[in-house]
């Protein structure tokens, strides 16, 4: 959806760019929103499978309909009423990645009160989202190369990642049934009875300063990759003028090189600290867009390659550093406060997150609009004038690199020190309300 979303709209189905960048932010809107909604209600959740787990499975089945809804639109004739088709599809899709996400991230801050083994456990994560990022954008861009960019190609395609998602969901949920979790106090149990009050939730996580930081940061990590990442499909076909294929393999090489990067990081992160990795990996990825302003039609793959390693290397990095602080962040304000709020702030972060991705998809379409991107039904991007060239090597090469630079400057007012907050929660044993898999007081 990332990669191929927004140009399958501009090139198969004739949407423009401005309009399609639109419709994305909208709808990334409206997700921002429900993130909070789930995260808060997944906190007081109550089932069998305990808090988290209905939320995962019910997701897993919104996600693949959503993604075969928007790559197989149906030729209805009318520009207007295929947006709505597709606005439909990136909701119902949008829907269930939330419902998917939040309660995935609040099932690892809750998992352990070690600051070491959560930052191994978000390696981990990193490693699933490296596989799902490699089927997800280097299968499709690899047979896109091969049987062509049709509409029926990526009908093929959107139902092969559909099945993927639906049989990987499955099988997660039946294997977290054993997850370590936490339940909120009876005090905290109690209150949640009330109506959810999304103002209020905002109010309480937004006065935690560590989580503050990291917000801000990430909202500008958020804006540079996803324009990156977004414009990478233009990039590619437009100033480069290389097929699909090598789309998929530059992601293939960056999966790869974020895979390999994981143990570098966890080492790194106990010996210089999660900050400072966070920061070194942020200097790295935008310096590395800034190279493209050198790449030019025939770019050799060797060219290619190393960059998509490099990329790969630091993305990796700034994954993991990103979420290892932002569950010591959590941690933090249950030692503060001994609530139990992990859904809270995991919806609060993806709102934040969501909200920087709309408006970097709606600049993006905005932007190549503007510069006279012409829009396409014939699956290809047609002839683009200089203007429209120049805007989509910003896209991927300055705005990105300005865009890390200022979550870099964000990053250095950044205080929280795991170390002390892993003797703080020590200290407060009490506090912690673990139960078993089965809902009893541990």
């Amino acid at each position: 959806m990332t990669v191929l979303g927004l140009r399958f709209m501009t090139d198969s189905l004739a949407i423009s760019a401005g309009t399609a960048g639109l419709i994305f932010a909208l709808v990334k809107i409206y997700d921002g929103f429900l993130d909070p909604t789930v995260g808060a209600w997944s906190d007081r959740f109550q089932s069998k499978w305990g808090r988290r787990l209905p939320f995962l499975f019910a997701g897993g089945l919104a996600m693949p309909l959503g993604v075969v809804m928007l790559f197989g639109a149906p030729d209805v004739g009318s520009v207007l009423l295929t947006e709505a088709f597709v606005t439909l599809a990136l909701v119902i899709h949008a829907s269930g990645y939330t419902l998917m996400t939040i309660p995935g991230f609040a099932m690892v801050v809750e998992s352990s009160t070690d600051p070491d083994e959560r930052a191994r456990l978000m390696a981990w994560r990193t490693y699933g989202n490296a596989i799902g990022t490699l089927l997800g954008s280097t299968l499709p861009t690899w047979l896109l190369g091969m049987i062509g960019p049709g509409r029926q190609s990526h009908i093929i395609l959107a139902v092969l990642v559909g099945i993927i998602v639906f049989v990987a969901t499955t099988a997660a949920v039946r294997l977290l049934r054993d997850a370590p979790r936490t339940a909120p106090s009876a005090e905290a149990a109690l209150k949640s009875r009330g109506r959810f009050q999304l103002w209020r939730q905002l109010v309480l996580v937004w006065a935690n300063k560590p989580f503050q930081i990291l917000a801000i940061a990430h909202v500008f990590l958020l804006f540079g990759t996803v324009i990156g990442s977004a414009t990478l499909a233009y990039f590619t076909r437009v100033v480069l003028k290389v097929s699909d294929a090598t789309l998929g393999t530059y992601f293939m090489l960056s999966t790869v090189a974020m895979v390999v990067s994981m143990p570098a990081w966890v080492f790194g992160s106990r010996r210089l600290g999660r900050k400072a990795c966070y920061m070194i990996a942020l200097a790295v990825y935008g310096s590395n867009h800034l190279t493209w302003l050198l790449a030019g039609p025939g770019e050799s793959i060797v060219g290619v390659g190393a960059r998509a390693l490099v990329g790969g290397f630091a993305g990796g990095g700034m994954i993991l550093c990103a979420y290892a602080l932002l569950s010591d962040a959590v941690r933090y304000d249950f030692v503060r406060s001994g609530e139990r709020r992990e859904g809270a702030f995991a919806g609060i972060t993806t709102l934040l997150d969501k909200l920087s991705s709309a408006a970097s998809l709606a600049a993006l379409g905005a932007f190549l609009s503007a510069m006279g991107y012409v829009s396409s039904a014939s699956g290809a991007a047609g002839t683009q004038g200089l203007r429209a060239e120049w805007a989509i090597m910003m896209c991927e090469s300055v705005i990105p690199a300005l865009a890390m630079a200022g979550a870099f400057i964000t990053m250095c007012f950044y205080k929280l020190d795991a170390g002390e907050l892993a003797l703080a929660e020590t200290a407060t044993p009490a506090l912690d309300p673990a139960v078993d898999p089965t809902g009893e007081p541990a």
